[in-house]
């Protein structure tokens, strides 16, 4: 047992010196750089972020998650769970703006204001006799040119409005900024807050299937046309002087679902446009994942009166099962009634019959104590060891349903730890389906982000590909219980977690 904690802190202490070159070279370059380069950066950061996970270096993981917020922002990727890990572990985004400002650095969310600024200091370069005689004092023309500021306005067609996240005055003139795209489909930057009644969403049928969006605002945004990219076309253009219309376009039947967040709206392709897009080509191997319902027959899990566990774990799972089928994944599961299976023989089958993923679907509960019955919300989890009370509370609750196999886990558990890879690929994949099931389900049904976790579940520790375990809710929660059982709620749950599988895959194939 020593022998292996000395080889799993030698592979830990062997990562800590290639932290500082990724961190330099990330904040040297990501601001200049391509969009494909700003991905390759961030993948190349979260990869670090996964092992700072591993290896509990809390200095490392602050600066890492100041980076992984700076690039999800400028990539229009979910930054939220990020933030708020910084802030528990004391610390904050701003102090990363303020380090890479001293290093001359362009921060991209401040592009349009260093723009200005290069406007200004070419202007001089049109009057070459005036810039002759002023060679021998440099700053003066600059201190002229900035008082002839007034002049700039004169060149441009279109000024943007400056950007008030603040702000959701609807007597202020909504304008459309920017358009990006993301997974599944587009973000748009507005310079304030946007509001419900703003927007207005519709359908054409026809042979080419139109999703809508319109949306009172002015279009300032250089993008009119995204094509192949969710659906076939997306069209972004000023319909009438008081309304930016966004078009959806494919054959075929499809949907698409819009979320708000101050300033900006993430439109999402979904239905038949989704599959269409996410599905394996013919010469591909679709993808195994074995569902895992958690619980059955003997074992009820977690229970609060008529309330059971293993009820709702089977509901979501048969969800997200048939959610993966229409996306052209191939689904098994380890049970499809309600019958109870050993912790050991769930990863068993999974591994027997090779499959790509193991997913395991369960409902959280809280200690009969006044606080455990505060704890609400989502979370996913992936094996090492538990890192908080939290973690432990909840793995131990979901590990009691099969003390047999308790013993046989406790030999081969830290084995598993030291398989890096996998546990890398199992954050991975935690991370992408925590990030899209909070889309579907935290301002809809007001569900509170539990995060991405670490703790020793037994019913992972078999598998033998990446593996994750998902807490959709707690049963000892007043607001979470009343939620879990409606119908409605099982479904979106299930589609934000197949969103992040299918987002993981689209990265790891």
């Amino acid at each position: 047992m020593v022998r292996l904690f000395l080889v799993f802190f030698i592979v830990i202490f062997m990562n800590a010196g290639e932290f500082d070159k990724v961190f330099n070279n990330f904040d040297n370059t990501f601001s200049n750089s391509s969009t494909s380069i700003k991905k390759k950066l961030h993948k190349d950061i979260r990869d670090v972020y996964v092992k700072t996970s591993i290896d509990k270096n809390i200095q490392d993981k602050k600066e890492v998650l100041k980076r992984l917020i700076h690039s999800s922002k400028s990539l229009g990727y979910n930054y939220i769970g990020y933030e708020n890990e910084l802030k528990s572990l004391g610390d904050n985004y701003n102090s990363y703006l303020n380090y890479i400002s001293k290093k001359n650095i362009l921060d991209d969310v401040k592009k349009p204001v260093d723009k200005e600024k290069i406007l200004l200091s070419q202007k001089p370069t049109k009057k070459p006799d005036s810039l002759k005689k002023q060679q021998s004092v440099k700053k003066e023309p600059i201190a002229t040119k900035k008082k002839e500021t007034p002049v700039k306005n004169n060149n441009t067609k279109k000024e943007l409005p400056s950007l008030d996240k603040k702000r959701s005055d609807k007597n202020s003139k909504l304008m459309l900024l920017g358009v990006k795209k993301i997974s599944g489909g587009v973000e748009l930057k507005f310079n304030r807050t946007v509001d419900d009644s703003e927007i207005k969403k519709f359908a054409l049928k026809g042979n080419i299937y139109r999703n809508i969006l319109d949306i009172k605002a002015g279009n300032y945004s250089k993008v009119s046309k995204i094509e192949n990219h969710a659906v076939e076309e997306i069209r972004i253009a000023q319909f009438d002087k008081d309304t930016t219309r966004v078009v959806f376009s494919q054959k075929g039947k499809f949907n698409i679902s819009f979320s708000l967040k101050e300033n900006l709206i993430n439109i999402v392709a979904s239905g038949k446009a989704s599959a269409k897009t996410a599905t394996p080509k013919k010469n591909i191997k679709p993808k195994l994942i074995v569902i895992d319902p958690g619980h059955g027959g003997k074992d009820p899990g977690a229970t609060v009166g008529k309330l059971k566990e293993k009820d709702i774990a089977l509901k979501i799972a048969k969800n997200l099962g048939n959610e993966l089928s229409l996306r052209g994944y191939k689904i098994l599961y380890t049970r499809n009634t309600d019958k109870f299976i050993p912790l050991r023989s769930r990863t068993a089958f999974a591994n027997k019959k090779n499959a790509d993923l193991f997913v395991s679907i369960h409902m959280n509960a809280g200690p009969n104590t006044k606080k455990g019955k505060t704890l609400s919300g989502v979370e996913t989890f992936f094996l090492s060891p538990a890192r908080s009370e939290r973690s432990k509370n909840a793995a131990a609750l979901e590990n009691k349903g099969d003390i047999s196999d308790m013993n046989f886990f406790s030999k081969q558990t830290y084995l598993n730890f030291l398989n890096r890879e996998k546990i890398i690929a199992s954050n991975k994949v935690a991370i992408d389906v925590q990030k899209h099931m909070l889309n579907r389900v935290s301002k809809k049904y007001s569900m509170k982000d539990g995060g991405v976790r670490e703790a020793p579940f037994w019913v992972l520790v078999g598998a033998t590909m990446p593996a994750i375990l998902v807490e959709c809710g707690y049963v000892t929660n007043s607001h979470d219980s009343k939620v879990i059982v409606q119908s409605k709620y099982q479904k979106d749950v299930a589609l934000g977690i197949a969103d992040g599988i299918d987002i993981y895959f689209s990265k790891n194939r």
